[in-house]
Parts: structure tokens; C-alpha cells; sequence
């Protein structure tokens, strides 16, 4: 029997990322090896990285020299957590001194490759995604005595939500692989140094930024401001520098928190190399509009894995992280506490009214919460979703370390489960190798929202975003059109649901160029509302040919999409290795492989990649020495825009007096940095 209950519910997923404070070498970033090995004489020497956030988008560059102190040729296989949204795009191996760059061809003929290349004793490297969860680069091989140097770019799109700008590099493992912790360690030091550098360009104006974890010894320095109000463009520099032996085992999280004047607005940032070629765009939507503060207090149900896995420190984090949430409530707020292992309790007895008597109470009795047995989560999400107050607001935050193993375990199990409830469900995805296609699918299909936690984050800041989101109205059934015959093949296909402060991105292609008329569909509370401006597709934009692949990733996701849900077909796999192979990009059915020039050439392999890395360097360079350009598309007709002068959504848009949550968040975005 379906139990139609018309609540928002927040769905709050804690990986074991979040709770492995003090992390093992087989949690982290960096070379496998074998456990019970003889060992290995390779290290990683040096570990930089480099980071540009510009025109929408993210470029991260990871370069490593690995060196081999034995007196045998090794291979040496490097692993990191796979980045959310991104692409691979680039693998670089130095022979001879001379850099070579990877093409991609489909997964198993790429792998054959490898190993015939490995067999010879020839230089070269393999680049694999293993499903979400990593990238894992592969080298031979690392010669005897000699240091060998690996780089590898990918690009994602940059994430905006009321008005915080978000990066994150990852480096701490999620630990979901059994089956990869139980066969390999995890050598995660350098043995020389360690650098992070980012560059942020902002042509909106920014008002603060940071990074948790590194604020007292990260070098951050404002480059320049070259223009007034929201039309400057701002430089920001972050540089973090590690001593010998540092481990690659924690997330680098910068944030970065735009002014309260940046207005709502549609930025529009294309490419097109000539008049005859075809273009592609990617479309940013900062809606801006009267959503309304739901007034009511808000009940959490608190859904904890306390199962085996969860033993030790872990336990203990996961009571602690709780109890903060629950200190911080107002006392309008109620509250539920339900553990599961091999089963699923009532530990609290019901809701209980937040007050700080009840709290404290609370509080001690799961500092004495006890891990052991299986992991029964569907038995935790069921008895979570029932006894639901439908006259309130709210938020279920379902806390797990690993995969269930008892009970039902299949997708169509929880989606079937979800089904029977007239939910919004809101995913946490904390740590990384999270499954965050199945998160992310059972938010959207729901009409909720994703947002992923790094272990590195400053969680209650992170806490508050969401909290903003669940105390307001939504945009709901949103579609973004385009009028005319101009554009097509427009990526991500379902736009959903979009809360406060969240952006819409788009992806598409177009052909010809000038105007185009671009309308935002979008109901709030069953009412229908439409915002529109007339944007300019250029004849020539060779700025940011990145777009092409991010336009490609996006399309690929779409059909991953698919074959998660649907199964795999022929059709849909060709379609994904065309897409990976013909825009150079690293899939589930594509692999990079870097050969000298001459097996290029003897094994008949088109260097596209080559031929696209050409071009971005080159649009890189002289981006670097130009400002932030605004790709604001809604305002040229009139100064009100698209949203009629409305300003973007920040984190106190609607909230009235600041509660405590609120003057944490301001508190810490407004951290001295240091200069």
C-alpha cells in the first residue's frame, strides 16, 4: 500500500570519507601495490598541481615524477578518487626527454596495446576509469635507477551555489572497493615535494575565499581588481607548499564567496574555429525570482549505520557529527533518531522537540552507540520514509560508510521504495568513490538535489546551503528553450528541479550564427512562469575550445544515464565510444594510451588529441595574460536583464534574523586570510 505523504525530505549520505580522520595508506591517492609484496623500489618523487577556475569551468593539471630506485625496470600504477563531472583529457609521458601525449581509442583495444607495448619493453602509459569510482594511470616502463614524468589534465564545470564558488581536488579515497582494499596498498607520500597552486578569475566581484584544513599556512594573494562593481574582473592566487614525505591523502577544498550585488543573469561562453565549422556553447542560469520562506519548524530524522564497518573511530566521528547538527537546531525543530545494521531500530522512541535539555540528553546517548553486524540499509531508508508528519517540513539525513549487503541491494529496489512515498529526496554524497550516479539519479528522479561533501569541507557551512534550500520555495518541471533553428543536440536533457542559489547549465551545438531568443520555463507552487532575453551566437570564438568536451561529457553522462538505468545496448555503447574517441575523452568503453610517435604512426592512430591539446594550450596562454572576460548574454537590450535587476540568491537571501547556523557560515566565510 503507496503512503502519499507531501513532504521535502533531505536525504543526507555520509561516506566513509567523512569519517576516516585519520586515514591508512590504503586510503588515500597514489601508486598500488600489492599487499604481502615483496614491495617496490618506485615512489612518487614530486606531486604539483595546478588549477585554473575561469569562464565557467575548471582546469586541473597533475604533474608527477615518479622514480625508481631499484636496479629493475617496474611498472607503476597511480590511482585518484574520479572528480566529479570530469573529464580526462590529457596524458602526457616524457620519452626520451620529449613529451608525448595520449590518444583515445576504445577501452579493450587501448588495453591490448598497453600490455603489447609493455611486453617489448617500450615506453608507454594507459589512462582507465573504473566505473565512478577512480582513474587509474598506468606506466611502462619506470627504468631502473631513472625518474619517469607523468601529467594529466581534466576539466569539469565549475560549481555555484548562493553564490559560494566550490573546487575541490581530491586525494582521500572513499574505501567503498572492497575488493581493491583487500589486494593493494596504497603508497600515498611523495618523497620530494608537494604543490598546489589555483588561479581564480572571477568577472564577478568576490568578496572573500578560503580553504579549510590549509588557512593557516595556504599563501592566498589578490592579484588585482581591473573594474568597478559587478563588472570587475578579479585574480586570486592560492599556492600551498608540503615539506618531503607529505601524504596525498586529504581533499583540497577552496571555496570562494561572490558579493551580494552580482545580479541574477544568463552567461553564454562559446567556441566556434571558423565561419564553416560547427560551434558549441555552454549556457550558465543564475535564476533570480520571489521564492518564498517556508515559516514552519522543520523535523530531521537522522538514519545511522551502526554495522560492523562502522567500528572504531569511525563510530565515534559519525555521534559526533550528529550531535553538532543536532546542538545547532532551533527549538521549533523536532527530531528522530533510526540506526540499522542487520536491522533497522527506533533508537530515539520518536520525534523529539529540539530543545537544549532534549539535545544534551540526546547527545550522550550516542556517544555510547556501538558498531557491529551487517548493513541492512534499504530496512534503515524504509523505516526512515514512515511515521512522517506531512503538516511540516522535512529532512531525513541517512548516515552509511559502505554498501548494503543485507536485504534488498539492487537500484530498482530503492527507486521502487521511493516511489511509494510523494517525496523530494536530497542526496549528501560525502567522501569520494561514492556512487554518485545512483545518488544523483534518485534525487533527480525525485525532483530533489545532489550535493557532494568532501571529508575536507567545513560541513556545517555546507550544512546551511542545504538548509537554505529546504526552507524555500523551488523551481519546479524547468526547461530551458531555445527559438529558432540554430541551436541542437542540447545536453543535459532533463533539466529538473532547481533550488535556491542552485545555477542551470547547458551544453548544445549550433549552427550558422547571431541572434537567438532563449526562454527559461519554470513553475513555483504549480504556477506556470517564463523569463526570456536574446543572446548572440558568434561566426568566430576561439577562446575556450575546452567547451567542446565538457559538451561531449555531458552528452555521454546522458547515455550512461540510460544504460545504468535501462541496461547496456549496442547502440548506446558505440554511441559513447564515438563521443569518447572523436572528442579525446576517458569513459567507461574509452582508455588514453600515450606511444611514441613512431608506433602512432606504425599502429595507423590519428593524433585528435594531440591536434586538440594544441589548440586549448594555445587559448590557455592567452587567456592567462587577459582579464576574466563577462559572458553575460541577458542585458544587452536593457540594464534589468533577464530576471528584471534581481540580484542572485546568497546564502541570506529570505532567511530574516540570522540564527546561529547563519552567523557560522557568515563567520566563516569572513575568516582573515592570510596574504
Amino acid at each position: 500500500m503507496y503512503h502519499k505523504i507531501k513532504v521535502r525530505i533531505v536525504l543526507m549520505i555520509l561516506f566513509a570519507g567523512f569519517f576516516m580522520m585519520q586515514i591508512s595508506v590504503s586510503q588515500a591517492a597514489g601508486l598500488l601495490k600489492p599487499l604481502n609484496g615483496n614491495g617496490s623500489d618506485i615512489h612518487m618523487k614530486t606531486h604539483n598541481v595546478q588549477v585554473t577556475v575561469n569562464n565557467g569551468f575548471c582546469r586541473t593539471e597533475v604533474d608527477q615524477i615518479f622514480v625508481n630506485k631499484g636496479d629493475a625496470d617496474m611498472e607503476a600504477v597511480y590511482s585518484f578518487p574520479l572528480p566529479s563531472k570530469a573529464s580526462l583529457s590529457e596524458l602526457s609521458l616524457w620519452i626520451d626527454g620529449k613529451e608525448e601525449i595520449g590518444e583515445v581509442l576504445e577501452k579493450e583495444k587501448a588495453k591490448k596495446i598497453y600490455e603489447d607495448q609493455k611486453a617489448k619493453g617500450k615506453d608507454s602509459a594507459l589512462a582507465e576509469k573504473d566505473d565512478y569510482k577512480t582513474f587509474n594511470v598506468s606506466v611502462h616502463p619506470v627504468r631502473a635507477g631513472a625518474e619517469t614524468r607523468v601529467r594529466l589534465v581534466y576539466y569539469q564545470p565549475l560549481e555555484i551555489d548562493l553564490n559560494i564558488g566550490r573546487y575541490v581536488y581530491p586525494l582521500a579515497e572513499g574505501g567503498v572497493d572492497e575488493e581493491r582494499i583487500a589486494f593493494w596498498s596504497v603508497d600515498d607520500k611523495v618523497t620530494g615535494s608537494f604543490s598546489f597552486d589555483l588561479t581564480l578569475k572571477s568577472a564577478f566581484p568576490v568578496k572573500d575565499v578560503r580553504v579549510p584544513g590549509y588557512q593557516d599556512h595556504a599563501e592566498i594573494k589578490q592579484a588585482g581588481n581591473t573594474g568597478e562593481g559587478t563588472t570587475g574582473s578579479e585574480v586570486y592566487h592560492v599556492s600551498i607548499s608540503e615539506p618531503e614525505g607529505s601524504n596525498l591523502s586529504k581533499d583540497i577544498v577552496f571555496y570562494y564567496r561572490l558579493k551580494e550585488d552580482v545580479p541574477a543573469r544568463l552567461e553564454l561562453i562559446p567556441y566556434k574555429e571558423a565561419l564553416n565549422k560547427e560551434g558549441t556553447f555552454m549556457v550558465v542560469v543564475t535564476p533570480g525570482a520571489s521564492l518564498k520562506r517556508i515559516a514552519e519548524g522543520t523535523d530531521w530524522t537522522f538514519i545511522l549505520d551502526r554495522s560492523g564497518s562502522m567500528g572504531g573511530e569511525k563510530i565515534k566521528t559519525l555521534a559526533d557529527g550528529v550531535s553538532r547538527v543536532i546542538g545547532k537546531m532551533s527549538p521549533n525543530d523536532r527530531f528522530r533518531i533510526i540506526t540499522f545494521n542487520d536491522k533497522a531500530d527506533d533508537f530515539s522512541g520518536g520525534y523529539i522537540n529540539a530543545t537544549q535539555e532534549n539535545a544534551k540528553t540526546m547527545i550522550e546517548r550516542l556517544k555510547g552507540l556501538q558498531a557491529s553486524g551487517s548493513t541492512a540499509l534499504f530496512a534503515g531508508l524504509e523505516k526512515g520514509c514512515k511515521g512522517l508528519d506531512d503538516d511540516r517540513t522535512t529532512g531525513i539525513v541517512l548516515v552509511t560508510d559502505g554498501v548494503a549487503n543485507v536485504g534488498p541491494t539492487q537500484e530498482s529496489a530503492f527507486l521502487e521504495l521511493l516511489k511509494g512515498y510523494d517525496i523530494r529526496l536530497f542526496t549528501f554524497v560525502i567522501g569520494n568513490s561514492a556512487n554518485r550516479p545512483l545518488l544523483n539519479k534518485l534525487a533527480k528522479n525525485s525532483n530533489g538535489f545532489a550535493m557532494n561533501i568532501s571529508s575536507s569541507d567545513d560541513i556545517i557551512g555546507r550544512i546551511l546551503q542545504a538548509k537554505e534550500k529546504v526552507l524555500h520555495e523551488n523551481f519546479h518541471d524547468v526547461e530551458l528553450r531555445f527559438h529558432g533553428e540554430k541551436v541542437k543536440e542540447l545536453t543535459p536533457t532533463h533539466a529538473g528541479s532547481l533550488y535556491i542559489g542552485q545555477q542551470l547549465v547547458t551544453f548544445g551545438k549550433y549552427n550558422g550564427s547571431g541572434k537567438v531568443d532563449i526562454e527559461l520555463l519554470a513553475k513555483i507552487s504549480g504556477a506556470q512562469h517564463s523569463w526570456r532575453c536574446t543572446a548572440i551566437l558568434p561566426e568566430v570564438d576561439k577562446d575556450n575550445p575546452e567547451i567542446e568536451r565538457l559538451w561531449a561529457l555531458s552528452s555521454i553522462e546522458d547515455r550512461m544515464e540510460n544504460i545504468r538505468e535501462k541496461g547496456e545496448s549496442d547502440n548506446l555503447r558505440t554511441e559513447v565510444v564515438d563521443l569518447g574517441t572523436k572528442y579525446s575523452l576517458v569513459t567507461d568503453y574509452t582508455s588514453m594510451i600515450v606511444l611514441t610517435k613512431e608506433e602512432i604512426e606504425n599502429l595507423g592512430i590519428t593524433p585528435r588529441n594531440k591536434e586538440r591539446v594544441l589548440r586549448e594550450r594555445q587559448a590557455q596562454q592567452l587567456r592567462a595574460n587577459a582579464p576574466a572576460k563577462n559572458y553575460r548574454a541577458d542585458n544587452s537590450s536593457n540594464d534589468s536583464g533577464m530576471f528584471k535587476g534581481l540580484k542572485a540568491p546568497s546564502i541570506s537571501v529570505g532567511s530574516g534574523p540570522l540564527g546561529p547556523l547563519s552567523l557560522a557560515f557568515i563567520f566563516w566565510l569572513n575568516r582573515r586570510k592570510k596574504k
